[in-house]
């Protein structure tokens, strides 16, 4: 049974829900560096309980030109494909496991079509935020150095980075989350196409 809103009051709900989720997200890892489960728990309910009981209009999703719920299957899927598509990242030690499953719960958000958009927007956004970092904190020798070693694990070098105990300085990517999420959101608000369509 939907709620009797319109689609685009529906998006409006959503989005604001998901900015003051985000906000309280980044909030928790800058001051604690963690992102606690509670959290992602209460993003996950919140995405697939709006997507379930939201306005269909032809399940476009939240960031479409013609906004509607997802319902449970696709939301669920947007989930899992969020997980799949960041958990390399974590096998290699480059994300923490609060990072996966945040990517998961935005998934359950936006669904799978506009998943993988919002993985490599909120990649190129921590990108950006990592070398504004390591310029402003002059740290660019040992930061470079674990990119190496990074790489090196995943070509099968023997040396290994270990985020806890070689990590030059800790982003909290909970920002680089909000930045990506923002910025692909105002692209496909504005305009922008998906970057696939399945």
């Amino acid at each position: 049974m939907a709620f009797d809103i319109t689609p685009t009051t529906w998006q409006l709900w959503c989005l604001a829900t998901l900015a003051l989720l985000m906000v309280m997200v980044v909030d928790s890892d800058v001051r604690e560096s963690r992102i606690p489960n509670v959290l992602v728990l209460l993003i996950l309910c919140a995405g697939f309980s709006l997507n379930v009981f939201g306005p269909a209009n032809g399940r476009e999703g939240l960031l479409s030109h013609f906004p509607g719920a997802l319902g449970a299957g696709r939301a669920l899927f947007g989930a899992l494909l969020g997980f799949a598509l960041l958990l390399p990242f974590y096998m290699f030690h480059a994300m923490g496991a609060g990072d996966i499953k945040l990517m998961s719960a935005l998934g359950i958000f936006v669904g799978p079509v506009e998943v993988i958009g919002l993985v490599l927007f909120v990649l190129m956004a921590g990108g950006v935020l990592a070398v504004v970092r390591m310029v402003l904190r002059g740290n660019s020798r040992w930061v470079l150095g674990n990119v190496k070693l990074v790489l090196s694990g995943l070509t099968g070098g023997t040396k290994r980075f270990d985020p806890a105990t070689q990590s030059a300085d800790r982003m909290p990517y909970a920002l680089a989350f909000a930045g990506g999420l923002g910025v692909y959101a105002y692209w496909r608000l504005s305009g922008g196409a998906p970057l696939i369509a399945f």
